[in-house]
């Protein structure tokens, strides 16, 4: 998770909402979504930053109206395991692998005084379901939040480009958007991008076929330095008990550590035995990349109150597997990744329908 990434972005000025909601009333008017369907992927090239945002109109199944700008390769990442159905939307996990920028046709309702506050200053008014934009940035790991000064400029590049590329759409269908013929390898899609040019003090947009990078997550992985400790486990370790099942994931309550900061999600890690059936630890902390170590500590406590290893530890999730790998290695613990463990995938999905039973999580942050 990117540490206090949200700390020190200013928010939009009152002229920088102007030009966001000028463009959206534009694509309102044009209603690109009865011709454009929610896998129709372009990308556009941020002029300040060179990054690239891989976006879509939603609106064609006639459930929610608006543009998801995916950004860069790990928010494209993402959107493939959701259009191709690797995840689905009902899993906890969905919730939390977003990285893009989103606008949404909203009843007044799902609006905050915040974001009715910003429509009012500008002398805006709009009637009716599914009328009002509503603008949120999402990023893994962290509630979806108010978009700041940087993400409101790009966006209305964004929409800007999404009326020209659906206007394109309208006149020539849309096989255009994506191709795999003239790159390295032939395997990878090229989508229709949005390319600025500096030129003459202006900007001129160029459509250029781009095939994005390949998206490699990095992971933590942490070990025991004390020596002494790691001799005293081994004999331990002498004695094996059943198989465990360790998981990590977000918890699906967010924490918000002061008012005005955006809340963030913390990781969870379980460990379940298999031969009695029971949890044996639980802990949570804020981000396994600079706490981790703290669930390599539970592991070890564990390990030292019923004196003996487990036979194999079971993971599912890249992610806990390289959390564990040194740890495993160092002392000679059976590392195992599966397909799915179902005594803890159990308890997540009542810990995830818990927290939906008990409260809506936003609300204590929006309003």
């Amino acid at each position: 998770m990117e540490e206090n990434f949200n700390l020190y972005r200013p928010e939009p000025t009152l002229d920088e909402w102007k030009k966001l909601y000028e463009a959206t009333i534009e694509f309102k008017k044009l209603k690109p979504w009865r011709w454009m369907r929610d896998n129709d992927l372009f990308a556009v090239k941020n002029p300040e930053t060179g990054e690239y945002a891989y976006c879509c109109v939603m609106g064609n199944m006639d459930e929610y109206y608006g543009i998801t700008a995916y950004l860069g390769a790990e928010g494209l990442s993402g959107a493939f395991k959701l259009i191709n159905d690797e995840i689905s939307p009902d899993d906890p996990d969905s919730m939390f692998m977003l990285n893009c920028l989103m606008l949404s046709l909203e009843d007044r309702q799902f609006l905050t005084e915040e974001d009715r506050n910003v429509i009012k200053q500008l002398g805006l008014r709009f009637r009716g379901k599914n009328e009002w934009p509503l603008f949120r940035s999402h990023k893994p790991g962290y509630f979806p939040w108010y978009i700041s000064s940087d993400e409101c400029r790009f966006f209305t590049v964004i929409i800007n480009q999404c009326i020209y590329v659906a206007m394109k759409c309208k006149e020539e269908g849309s096989d255009f958007l994506r191709y795999s013929r003239g790159v390295d390898d032939p395997r990878a899609i090229a989508f229709f991008t949005r390319v600025p040019e500096r030129k003459n003090g202006g900007v001129k947009w160029n459509d250029e076929y781009i095939t994005p990078p390949e998206y490699t997550p990095r992971y933590s992985s942490f070990e025991i330095k004390d020596e002494l400790k790691v001799r005293r486990l081994k004999k331990i370790g002498k004695q094996k008990g059943s198989a465990w099942e360790i998981d990590t994931f977000y918890s699906p309550g967010p924490v918000q550590e002061r008012p005005g900061l955006r809340p963030y999600y913390p990781k969870v890690c379980l460990v379940f035995e298999q031969g009695r059936g029971r949890i044996l630890g639980f802990n949570i902390i804020k981000s396994i990349d600079t706490e981790g170590i703290k669930f390599i500590d539970m592991i070890n406590e564990i390990i030292e109150k019923y004196k003996q290893f487990p036979f194999k530890i079971m993971v599912q999730r890249d992610e806990t597997y390289f959390l564990l790998q040194s740890y495993c290695k160092q002392l000679g613990i059976n590392l195992e990744k599966v397909d799915r463990l179902l005594n803890l995938d159990e308890a997540r999905y009542q810990m995830h329908n818990f927290f939906e039973y008990v409260s809506d999580t936003g609300s204590d942050f929006d309003d």
